[in-house]
């Protein structure tokens, strides 16, 4: 049975304007993909597109590596999505009101590809996905953030009160809803919580 050590690192700030903030970087990807995979489902799907999964020093918001999934949209009408999902080591977010993710497409990609983050919550596992996917533009990291909080419309199902303290899993989708055509990796990085 192999086991796999994530080090989680935490950063706490204090200013004038702000006494205390809490950040928590759950992921970073600076050894291996620490744990992310494309699910196996997904590879029975014909409009999931996410084909390989690994980390890569081509392109990072931090530090000198970030997952790099390689996709393949292939250009046809109709939606189509590149998914990959983590369990989560942290699993009570109470404390914390936004997750984020960055999200890099490369220069030579076109124009229309949108993010979203995905959490499965609570002890019947719950999928919740955020209720508008984030344009991605070519050649940038794009922060993908979505708030937490129990009154926050970033989400397309209700989050219960306590759905914070209870956290399953993470996802990621990249999508698209048109004729992209679009072969090669995307990065992510800096998967974090903060207040």
């Amino acid at each position: 049975m192999l086991f796999t050590l994530v080090l989680v690192t935490a950063v706490f700030t204090a200013s004038p304007a702000m006494p205390f903030s809490k950040e928590i970087v759950l992921f970073s990807f600076e050894r291996d993909p620490e744990g992310w995979e494309i699910p196996d489902w997904a590879f029975t799907k014909q409009d999931h597109v996410a084909e390989t999964i690994g980390v890569s020093e081509f392109q990072a918001c931090d530090g000198k590596y970030a997952l790099e999934v390689g996709v393949n949209f292939p250009g046809t009408p109709g939606w189509r999505g590149a998914y990959v999902e983590r369990v989560a080591d942290v699993t009570d977010w109470s404390i914390f009101n936004y997750i984020s993710v960055n999200i890099f497409l490369p220069k030579d990609a076109p124009r229309g590809l949108r993010a979203k983050i995905i959490l499965t919550t609570g002890e019947d596992w719950k999928w919740t996905e955020m209720n508008r996917s984030v344009p991605l533009a070519p050649g940038e990291w794009t922060v993908v953030k979505a708030d937490l909080t129990q009154n926050s419309l970033n989400w397309r199902k209700f989050i219960t009160d306590n759905f914070r303290a209870d956290v399953k899993k993470i996802g990621i989708r990249i999508e698209s809803n048109g004729k992209i055509a679009y072969k090669g990796p995307i990065y992510m990085d800096c998967v974090k919580l903060s207040e």
